[in-house]
């Protein structure tokens, strides 16, 4: 192989390389995004790359290298169209090409999740098509292709690799346009106060740093436009620079804030690397490291300017490229070989030429991109509407949704719509499916507490608005012993001089006295088996009866009833207390709903049968009109009789059949008027293991 055929595969091979940096600008770009975005920014990444290359193709390389300044319409010395059978030649359009792809590329990133996509093209043909064509006649003009010198080579300016011709340039562009664009929604508060909005993915967007660090090599390696000698300093300046500017960013934040944040050690190593591309061939080691120690503290002090003047870049561009960018420029004139540089300039003047580079990069750059995206604005705005900037970018501009938007898109639903009844998506294969399948957990859990709650409610409302209609039927009955205490108390102390008719008044007051406290006493006495209900324990029934007959002392002893009692069974298996305040219910009914004539008969009855111990309490009193039974157990029933003074507080049976249940039994009533009623309850008979611990007692009983 010739040499000059060694030289154009190596031009070819750096031309590779370099293209491969915008694999790393995808990555950087969309890790440094937010999810919602990425796509977006991808597929803006090679957008970018297509439509610069063809631009360049179509005008941009022959305003960059031909005569569109001296002989815009000349055939020769032009490259319209571009198209050639020098090998040569067509090796150094490739590496130009992907050279102004990186520009462009530098611009959008730093605008990203808030363009409309179609811009972006737009965007391109600004730059690709004009500002850095120009950028690169006046720097690079005559140097390769003898076409007349540019405006800076002239003036003895030099940037080897294009610290300031390409990356500088696309910096200014990119400050224009986020200027002119504005921060994203929720950058920054009205207070000025700055909101971090962190980057979907860092681990690609490091991974993205290392593939342009690698693509960089080509990026200086291959502008040497030959494989010389020179090869090994350009790289290893390369590498030394990056990885000292990346070492001093970590120094100086250490020492100022602590932790660094991954931001700024990216923009520490590509700082580093923009900056010695100028000067890539012409210094030292040693100042290569002060090179890319200047490119850490530009980078730094530009991003912080950037938040203090609320202006939002969201991958570092204008820090990197910009800034760096200047720092490398005005850093050959500081450091640069001046034998290599060959510009026959003093030290001074090189300052200076590289001062005005930089100075005419700016104005061009910045200025010419200012005027047009401004004007361009104004017709068909860059900025997508707020909606669409919110719920990202990738919905909107491509309609393409994701996991994560569906399951939020859901969550949105849910909490506008107030229905949970639905599932979220779920994907066992993925971490937002897992998410997805974890919060339907919640959500069945809340739902079924949701569920018990609206049950709780619905009983605790009908509890409040029995205990209203409760408490108006015992104010009711309460009201009449006591009307009555009260009209003989006030009758005693009118006619206080009737000793005889102040003794029958003071024992109407003790009767009605009575039977106010006997209702108090029902209350208490319901209260308590109603809470004790569930604390089931063997029973004595003829010991239980035996109790009732002690609580309904005065009234057997008013009445003289005659009881019957036929125990078969026992031995029960309820609540002792409950059950007792549902005998005394029973038995002071039969007794007080036979007629005053006759002496009241009561039977109780105990059998089993199958699974069930049945109790009944029989009676002979005047018996529950047929058109009653239906209505015997509701709330607050009452039965009135004519043929007897006494009648129901209307505590009794409701609740009575209340208890009887909440043990897990049953009560049932049998009647005919003028023939007497029976109830029966069927109760649990007593678990396996309690009954054969109640045999042998139940023998010896």
């Amino acid at each position: 192989m010739a040499i000059d055929d060694i030289d154009v595969f190596w031009v070819l091979l750096c031309a590779c390389l370099v293209w491969i940096m915008q694999a790393g600008f995808l990555c950087l770009e969309t890790g440094l995004t937010r999810s919602k975005n990425n796509i977006n920014v991808a597929l803006k990444n090679i957008c970018d790359n297509a439509t610069s290359i063809f631009l360049f193709w179509l005008v941009g390389f022959s305003i960059a290298f031909g005569a569109p300044f001296t002989a815009p319409f000349a055939v020769s010395g032009n490259f319209y169209l571009f198209q050639s059978t020098d090998n040569h030649l067509n090796a150094f359009f490739v590496f130009q090409a992907v050279f102004c792809s990186t520009c462009c590329t530098i611009v959008s990133g730093a605008a990203a999740e808030r363009l409309r996509f179609i811009m972006y093209p737009v965007l391109v043909t600004i730059i690709a098509g004009l500002i850095y064509p120009v950028a690169v006649n006046a720097g690079w003009g005559g140097l390769l292709i003898h076409n007349g010198e540019g405006f800076l080579v002239d003036l003895g300016f030099y940037d080897f690799a294009g610290s300031s011709i390409v990356h500088s340039t696309g910096g200014w562009v990119a400050l224009a346009l986020v200027i002119i664009v504005g921060p994203r929604i929720g950058r920054f508060g009205r207070d000025g106060q700055v909101r971090q909005i962190q980057g979907s993915n860092l681990t690609l967007s490091s991974l993205g740093v290392l593939i342009l660090w690698f693509g960089w090599m080509g990026f200086n390696g291959g502008s040497a436009y030959n494989f010389s000698s020179d090869i090994g300093i350009i790289l290893s300046n390369t590498l030394i620079a990056g990885s000292a500017s990346l070492v001093i960013t970590l120094l100086i934040i250490s020492q100022r804030s602590g932790s660094p944040s991954a931001e700024d050690l990216f923009n520490g190593a590509l700082g580093g690397l923009v900056g010695i591309t100028a000067s890539a061939n012409c210094v030292s080691s040693l100042e290569a490291v002060l090179i890319g120690a200047g490119s850490a503290l530009s980078a730094l002090l530009a991003s912080r300017l950037l938040l203090r003047f609320k202006i939002d870049d969201v991958v570092g561009a204008v820090p990197v490229h910009l800034a760096a960018g200047i720092w490398g420029t005005l850093a050959v004139g500081l450091f640069g070989d001046l034998e290599i540089i060959a510009s026959d300039l003093s030290r001074l003047e090189q300052i200076q030429a590289q001062l005005m580079g930089i100075l005419f990069i700016a104005v061009w750059a910045f200025g010419t991109s200012y005027l047009f995206i401004s004007a361009i604005n104004r017709v068909f705005p860059f900025r997508v509407p707020r909606e669409d900037e919110s719920v990202g970018l990738n919905i909107s501009e491509h309609g393409a949704s994701s996991e994560l938007y569906e399951l939020i898109a859901f969550m949105k639903y849910q909490s506008d719509t107030g229905n949970m009844s639905s599932d979220a998506p779920t994907d066992q294969f993925t971490e937002t499916g897992i998410i997805g399948m974890a919060y339907n957990h919640v959500m069945d859990t809340l739902r079924i507490k949701e569920e018990r709650l609206r049950e709780s409610n619905t009983l605790l409302e009908a509890a409040n608005e029995e205990l209203r209609a409760y408490d108006h039927l015992v104010a009711h009955d309460l009201k009449n012993p006591l009307s009555v205490i009260h009209s003989y108390a006030a009758m005693i102390e009118a006619d206080g001089e009737n000793h005889q008719a102040r003794q029958q008044y003071v024992a109407r007051i003790r009767r009605s006295s009575e039977d106010a406290l006997q209702i108090i006493r029902e209350l208490l006495n319901f209260a308590r088996a109603s809470n004790e209900i569930d604390q089931a324990e063997s029973i004595d029934l003829q010991e239980l009866i035996y109790n009732t007959k002690i609580q309904l002392d005065a009234l057997i002893a008013e009445r003289k009833p005659q009881f019957d009692i036929q125990c078969s069974k026992r031995t029960l298996w309820f609540n002792s207390f409950a059950l007792q305040q549902v005998l005394v219910n029973l038995v002071s009914n039969a007794i007080k709903y036979t007629p005053e004539d006759e002496q009241p008969q009561v039977t109780i009855r105990s059998r089993q049968e199958g699974d069930y111990d049945l109790v009944e309490v029989e009676d002979r009193g005047i018996g529950i009109p047929k058109e009653q039974l239906t209505k015997l157990f509701e709330k607050h029933s009452r039965l009135h009789s004519a043929n007897t003074r006494r009648s129901g507080y209307g505590l009794g049976l409701y609740h009575v059949r209340k208890l009887i249940r909440a043990g897990g039994g049953e009560i049932d009533v049998h009647s005919e008027p003028e023939v007497g009623c029976c109830f029966t309850l069927r109760l649990k008979c007593a678990p396996p293991s309690q009954a054969q611990q109640d045999l042998p007692e139940a023998e010896n009983g």
